[in-house]
Formats: structure tokens, C-alpha cells, sequence
């Protein structure tokens, strides 16, 4: 019997149990209302026709109204994700010195990790948690025998992330004391051309699979419950009560109405008007001459009006509302123009200049620690099962994670600080170097070359040192 048997009566019946596990005590704003400033085709500019009003030309055709949408929250997820991620997380493993066990379970989890193209998924998951504010990381096995994770094993373990951005429903159920005893997700598929909604719960014990549809009349189980050896919920939850682009979606909506509003200035003022002071004393030009000419009356003239407006005004709000946009945001625009002005800056300039940015990902981190915590725990209590040899030392191995923030690296200036941390010594040796510079086929031929030449210039180097004219 599970702790979920305390809180949840699976014996009532499908729909009952299922509206039981629907209980959402997360507060996560409703995707559905996020996804109206996120996605830039959703934005209110494209169809308000109050304040930019099509025209009705005299042929009764309609001109349309400029309307410019831009997806400035969607790049703002990106930078997010992109300097959180873009390095990937480090896990140093602790307690394994000396205990030859434990550094193969580590270089075990460090495998899964690999084979689990888990730097990949960081960037496809974090872009989901700040589109959308909630994330839930599936861990389950495939049959697949294998020899991956440095022993001989029947699975591989996999992972899957859902969220509302991908259609998925998310309704986890915590306890009194905030411990999660039940995650539960909804979705629809279509199958033999009808819809079928499922529902999937994941407990400490047990896996329940529900649909509805098919012909079926309210929900029932699609298949029996399975056992979840692993006795533990097998996946992560993150969630939070605001998107990050929240504080900044009006600013947005600001930037969108003034160009949008100075387009149709512009195509109001792009043809050219006429101005015509007396009247012609003919009907215009005659054909022959050299040139075009008008001919007036005495004091008449004629030319086109020239339209002056006010550009450094308009482009001045905009630039000022882009900033604000940013600096609210906690991230640089680090866009090309940007960059370009920048020139070439050292790399304690360009640390100074990410401050902000790297105190945003400071503050987004905890959240992410404590889910990569967890998550290691799921992948042990896998570990355990695949190779049970290793039960009693697994849970001794411990995991740190690290999350570094993006910067260019200048590998001249990391060497020099290392260097100098080293007393001046050498902190590689030359086939080391060789190896990273990563264009040999075969770094120890290589070696012998370079010998080699060495040996052949000294020798060619004897007769200049002893005076070959003597």
C-alpha cells in the first residue's frame, strides 16, 4: 500500500479518481493566457481595429492597416535558457576517492547522463519552464541490451519532458507537508481518425494509464496498473507563479502600437502631393522640346511638397522602451548591431557588462538545483535496478551540481590565470595540446614528428654555433 492510498480512493471508480488527482494546489498561470504574449501571432496588434483602422478606398477596396507583431518574449525565453544552459551543468561527484566501486557507479550516472543527450534536453526543457511555468521530466527504461553504462544491462533509461506548451496538462499532487505523492498527466491522440483523451499517474508504487474515447462513454482504464520498482515517483516538477516576461509584455505591446502607428504614417506620406500656385498657361508640356516645362502665370509656381517628420522623436521612444524592455528582463541585448558597437572588449570587460545577467541565472538556479538533486535520486534508484550489485554503495556516491552562467571564453586569458595560479609552469603537456586542438588523426605521430624535426634543426644548427667558416 502507497502513501497515495491515504489521500486518494482509487476504488470509487475512474472519473472520481481522476478528478481527485486534478486537485492542483500549484498556483501556474493558465497557458493559455501566457501563450497570447508569447507567441507573437497571438498579439492584440494583429486584429484591433479600433485604434488601426483599415480604410476604405473610393473603388471599395480596403487598406489594410500597418501591424507589426513582435516576438520579443519568445527571445527573451531563448537568452534565458541560452545563458543558463548553454554551458552545461557540471556534476562533480564526491566520496569516491579510493573506493574503485564508487567511481564506476559515478562514471555509470555520468553515461546516463551522456546517453540521455541530457545537455540538449536542459535547453529544450528550460525553454518550456520560462515559456510556460511548469515542466514535468519523465525517467523510464526501454529494452535494449547494452553495454553503455560500463556493465552488461538489459534497458536503457530514457527521458521525456512535458508541459502545457506541447499540449500535455499538468496536475501534480503534493501532501500537507509540500512532499509530491502523485504526478498526473493529460493529452489527446488521435487514433483511427477520433480523438482519445488519456490521463497517466505516476506514484511512489504504481503507474496508472486512464482514456476516454473510442467509443467509450467517460473514462476507463486503458491498461492495468503496472509496478514501479523503483519506489519512487519516477521524474522531476518545476513550476512557478509567473512567466519571466510577465513585467514586460505592456512595454512590448508599446513598441509593437508605435511602429505600427508610424507605418501607416509613412504609407499615408509616400506619394508625393503636387503643389500648384496659379494657373497653367497652356496644357502642359509640348512635345518636342529638349525638356519639361510647365508654364505658369506671372507669380504662379509649382513643385512637390516636402514632408519633414520628426524621426529622431520616434526613434528615440523606441530605443528607450527596447532598453527598458531588457533591463527589466534582468538581460542584455546582445544583438548584432549591439555586439558590433562593442568592438574588441577584453574578457573582464565582457564579464562587467553580464553582471545582470549572470545575477538573473543566480536567482533562477536554486529552483533548477534542487530539481537536478532529485533528479539524480531517480536515476540511482534506476541504477539500482539495473545493476543491483551496486545497491549497498550507490546512495554513497554524492552528486554537486554546478550551473555557469554563458560567457565568451578567451582561452588566452584562462591559460594566463591558470598559469599564473601555477607559478608559471606549464599546466598541459604538448600532446595534450595536440589533442585539443583536436586536427590530428593521431596525436602520438604526431609527437614523433615533432621530435623528430627537433632533433633534425639542431643538428642543421651545429656547424652556426662552432663558426662553419673556420
Amino acid at each position: 500500500m502507497g502513501k497515495i492510498d491515504n489521500y486518494i480512493d482509487f476504488s470509487k471508480g475512474a472519473s472520481s479518481t481522476i478528478t481527485s488527482l486534478k486537485n492542483k494546489a500549484v498556483v501556474v498561470p493558465s497557458w493559455k493566457r501566457l501563450r497570447l504574449a508569447y507567441d507573437a501571432s497571438q498579439h492584440e496588434v494583429l486584429t484591433d481595429t479600433q485604434n488601426l483602422r483599415d480604410k476604405m478606398r473610393p473603388d471599395n477596396t480596403i487598406e489594410k492597416s500597418t501591424r507589426l507583431s513582435l516576438g520579443m518574449e519568445k527571445l527573451l525565453v531563448s537568452r534565458m535558457s541560452q545563458f543558463m544552459f548553454t554551458i552545461p551543468p557540471k556534476r562533480i561527484y564526491k566520496n569516491t576517492e579510493g573506493n574503485e566501486t564508487r567511481q564506476q557507479i559515478a562514471k555509470a550516472i555520468e553515461a546516463i547522463y551522456k546517453h540521455a543527450r541530457i545537455t540538449a534536453h536542459n535547453l529544450k526543457r528550460a525553454e518550456q519552464y520560462f515559456a510556460c511555468c511548469e515542466i514535468f521530466t519523465l525517467w523510464y527504461v526501454t529494452k535494449d541490451p547494452n553495454t553503455i553504462y560500463g556493465f552488461d544491462c538489459d534497458y536503457k533509461l530514457k527521458c521525456k519532458t512535458f508541459s502545457p506548451k506541447d499540449g500535455t496538462a499538468l496536475y501534480p499532487l503534493f501532501d500537507e507537508h509540500d512532499d509530491m505523492i502523485a504526478m498526473s498527466i493529460e493529452y489527446s491522440r488521435t487514433v483511427e481518425t477520433e480523438t482519445v483523451n488519456y490521463f497517466e499517474t505516476w506514484t511512489e508504487d504504481r503507474h496508472y494509464k486512464w482514456k476516454n474515447g473510442l467509443g467509450v462513454g467517460g473514462w476507463e482504464l486503458a491498461e492495468p496498473p503496472t509496478e514501479i520498482k523503483i519506489m519512487k515517483i519516477p521524474g522531476i516538477y518545476l513550476s512557478r507563479e509567473e512567466a519571466i516576461y510577465e513585467d514586460v509584455a505592456e512595454i512590448r505591446k508599446e513598441i509593437e502600437y508605435t511602429l505600427s502607428r508610424n507605418g501607416n504614417i509613412l504609407s499615408y506620406n509616400a506619394a508625393p502631393i503636387l503643389k500648384v500656385i496659379g494657373e497653367l498657361t497652356d496644357d502642359g508640356e509640348r512635345k518636342g522640346e529638349d525638356q519639361r516645362v510647365w508654364r505658369m502665370e506671372k507669380g504662379g509656381d509649382i513643385g512637390y511638397v516636402e514632408w519633414n517628420q520628426s524621426n529622431a522623436a520616434m526613434s528615440y521612444q523606441i530605443s528607450q522602451l527596447v532598453d527598458l524592455f531588457w533591463t527589466l528582463s534582468q538581460m542584455p541585448d546582445i544583438s548584432f548591431a549591439n555586439m558590433q558597437k562593442l568592438g574588441n572588449i577584453g574578457y573582464d570587460a565582457r564579464e562587467i557588462l553580464l553582471t545582470d545577467a549572470h545575477l538573473k541565472v543566480g536567482d533562477e538556479a536554486g529552483d533548477w538545483l534542487e530539481a537536478f538533486d532529485r533528479e539524480t535520486n531517480v536515476i540511482k534508484a534506476f541504477l539500482k535496478e539495473m545493476h543491483t550489485e551496486w545497491r549497498d554503495e550507490i546512495d554513497n556516491v554524492e552528486v554537486e551540481h554546478v550551473i555557469t552562467p554563458f560567457i565568451q571564453k578567451n582561452e588566452k586569458e584562462e591559460i594566463s590565470k591558470r598559469m599564473t595560479a601555477n607559478g608559471g609552469k606549464p599546466i598541459e603537456s604538448q600532446r595534450e595540446s595536440i589533442v585539443r586542438y583536436g586536427m590530428s588523426l593521431d596525436p602520438n605521430k604526431t609527437m614523433e614528428e615533432i621530435r623528430k624535426e627537433e632533433k633534425e634543426s639542431a643538428v642543421v644548427a651545429i656547424p652556426d654555433i662552432f663558426g662553419s667558416g673556420q
